[in-house]
């Protein structure tokens, strides 16, 4: 057996398990923690090792925690409840070494002050210079020390502010923290201690969090009764939205607070964002909403980055599912307005952290195996099951709206699908869940990219039996609110979006026939059934109103919708206007492929397009306040479409059926014109389209493509 030297404690060979944060390199070999060896990429790169702040910090650096646990001369054994002189005293000797120290040049060091090494004659060096390395760490922890001794002797001790350790503090963060109010104690702290201090605040990535906001209101949840209500707007007025909580579990906010604190921060932050809807007034936002979405924000950092396994649980993917469906609001720096955190690449975000969790959780396995024996089925099993079924349909109706291949395949869902509706733990909504779980599952089978118009017809057929089928299935049971809008909302959306999808990838000839006929079609039905029902004329057939008014059932659905439904909106009525620019219809949607002899308005403030549109943005307009909501987004843009079609007193459209074109008549609106009645946004998003307003081909290239 071979012998070790004393010194061997103080360098255990092995590489480092800690690696540099700026290029990921193990500078760290053996022989000591110390920033004289430079890692290679950091001196390529010209850039300061993150190991040269590291070294000072025993956290980072093992070897300090080592030497202090055996230095005498640091630690006498003494603690910090000692009085302020006797701290003093003790620490006064090292003040005499740190001087004598500075007084000497570092390369004539006294050998008692080295630690003994055997080193051979080609790194003896190498190795001296360690040692000086390690003796500079010992004189800053001397110093550091003794300024600690300073700090109790004038009593500061008893008045400093205690440093709260938070798991929602970055770890850079928290060693400003230390370094700048070192505390002698790491006691755990009750929040409700610090929740009522107005002077000490916590960080964030997206700024301080001041205690007084949503840590009081996390910790006083059962003592504030404003607090309460939190859920409870949730579960009323979002939760028939996106139906895949379990209403009688998860509406006991204390349960889920006790599981996982990201989806109780996930709950309360949308029920803050409709705080005061029934009030009507110009915000809706809760006074503490931009500190709840700090917290939340960095309990999702910390749950993406710094997983615990606590973590792993059905929960994490509940709660990232609805931060993809119901995104924060961000206020601004200069301007007191809130503008909402939604886009397609966001949602794509949240969603494909929901399918990694759910993939490790290895949630579709054993949603499928725990049905298979039906009557022992527990309700775990059932949540698990709602929640899938909720992932599988949103993975797909996200890839058809972004032209992207689904990632999760609904058939292990599907085998049991019917013996989960019949279980025991059934919700009213679960029906509604079920008919649009299995629409995805018709557009699985092409990919949702449909290649053929035979696809786009076999998936009508097949959508139209599932409407039948769930229309059928209500019967005298009690159903949920959106049941009556589920075929005109979901059911529309699910066919435009899948015959645009052949319509963005087929040949251009193929444009103007059905397929074309079906988007305008479902575009339309998609955007009148937001006005009030059509009452029958005296001879039993119903008429189209000259002015189309806003549903209010549909104005109360609308103003706690997803996200991604206002996107529905803008979406049908952006195909409308495109189509009739492009001169694939006119103005009263009749495509110049087989136009009826009715006698319709010729007015374009009066045509069934500008209707169509207006009362779209008159919807969103109603369903929403001023300002904190994101159907303020879409507005602008929808009334200038309404006013691109309205500045037109006529349409001049040439009707030779081999060469479709626009004309540039005095009639249709210049390009200023139209900049001034779309917006910035709008005419952003139709210059990203490809969209040529006054010259235009015969197609839609790059309609299709947002």
């Amino acid at each position: 057996m071979s012998t070790h030297s004393p010194s061997a404690r103080f360098l255990p060979i092995g590489r480092t398990g800690h690696a540099c944060v700026q290029c990921r390199h193990r500078k760290q070999k053996c022989g000591g923690f110390t920033c004289g060896i430079k890692c290679q990429p950091c001196t390529n790169r010209k850039v300061n090792c993150s190991f040269e702040e590291e070294i000072k910090d025993p956290r980072h650096n093992p070897y300090l925690r080592i030497r202090s646990s055996i230095s005498p001369s640091i630690r006498r054994g003494r603690s910090y409840s000692e009085q302020p002189e006797q701290a003093v005293a003790n620490d006064s000797d090292l003040m005499t070494q740190i001087s004598s120290l500075n007084s000497t040049n570092c390369d004539d060091v006294p050998s008692s002050f080295l630690p003994e090494f055997d080193g051979g004659g080609d790194s003896r060096e190498e190795e001296l210079q360690t040692q000086v390395e390690r003796l500079r760490s010992r004189l800053a922890d001397l110093e550091q020390r003794f300024t600690k001794g300073q700090t109790n002797a004038t009593g500061s001790i008893h008045n400093s502010q205690t440093l709260a350790s938070s798991p929602f503090q970055t770890p850079s963060k928290l060693n400003q923290l230390r370094l700048s109010n070192p505390s002698p104690t790491h006691t755990p702290i009750n929040i409700r201690s610090i929740s009522s201090s107005d002077t000490h605040s916590l960080s964030s990535p997206q700024g301080p969090i001041t205690t007084d906001g949503p840590l009081k209101t996390l910790n006083s949840f059962h003592e504030d009764e404003s607090t309460k209500a939190y859920p409870g707007s949730y579960f009323s007025s979002c939760h028939p939205n996106a139906p895949f909580l379990d209403v009688g579990y998860d509406s006991n906010i204390e349960n889920v607070r006790l599981n996982s604190t990201l989806l109780f921060l996930s709950i309360l932050a949308i029920g803050a964002r409709f705080w005061s809807a029934s009030s009507r007034t110009a915000c809706w936002l809760h006074p503490r909403y931009a500190s709840l979405v700090r917290l939340l924000d960095a309990e999702l950092m910390r749950v993406t980055l710094r997983p615990r396994p606590d973590d792993q649980r059905l929960e994490t993917v509940q709660a990232l599912l609805l931060c993809a469906h119901w995104m924060p609001l961000d206020a601004s720096d200069t301007v007191k307005r809130y503008s909402s955190r939604f886009s397609e690449s966001g949602a794509w975000q949240c969603l494909g952290l929901a399918i990694r969790w759910a993939t490790s959780l290895a949630l579709e396995r054993s949603c499928h195996l725990s049905f298979q024996q039906p009557q022992t089925a527990t309700r775990l099993e059932f949540r698990r099951f709602r929640t899938m079924l909720y992932l599988v349909e949103s993975d797909h109706y996200l890839a058809l709206s972004a032209r992207r291949p689904s990632y999760l395949n609904p058939a292990p869902l599907k085998e049991a699908l019917e013996v989960f509706l019949r279980g025991n733990y059934v919700q009213n909504t679960d029906i509604r869940l079920a008919a649009l779980f299995k629409v995805a599952c018709a557009a699985h089978y092409t990919g949702c990219r449909p290649s053929t118009i035979e696809s786009v017809e076999a998936f009508d057929k097949d959508v139209q039996l599932i409407e039948r089928h769930f229309l059928s299935s209500l019967g005298d049971r009690s159903i949920d609110v959106l049941s009556q809008h589920f075929p005109f909302t979901s059911l529309r959306w699910y066919r435009l979006s899948y015959v645009c999808a052949f319509l963005d990838s087929t040949d251009v000839s193929q444009r103007t026939g059905e397929a074309l006929t079906w988007a305008i079609e479902w575009a339309s039905q998609i955007l009148f059934h937001l006005s009030r029902p059509c009452y029958p004329a005296v001879d039993g057939v119903s008429r189209i109103p000259i002015q189309l008014e806003p549903d209010p059932s549909i104005v109360d659905v609308m103003s706690f919708a997803i996200d991604h439904y206002f996107v529905v909106i803008a979406y049908a009525s952006f195909v409308l206007v495109n189509s009739w620019l492009s001169n694939l219809m006119d103005f009263n949607l009749r495509p110049h492929i087989g136009r009826s002899d009715e006698v319709l308005s010729e007015t374009a403030s009066g045509s069934l397009l500008f209707r169509l549109v207006h009362v779209a943005a008159r919807t969103l307009e109603a369903a929403s306040p001023s300002e904190g909501h994101l159907a303020r987004r879409y507005v602008p843009l929808l009334h200038g479409m309404a006013g691109l079609i309205s500045s037109s007193d006529a349409q001049v459209q040439n009707l030779n059926c081999e060469h479709v074109g626009i004309q540039t008549g005095p009639s249709l609106p210049s390009e200023q014109q139209i900049q001034s009645n779309l917006g910035g946004d709008l005419w952003e998003m139709w210059q990203q389209a490809g969209l040529e307003p006054i010259v235009w081909p015969g197609s839609v290239d790059g309609v299709f493509d947002t």
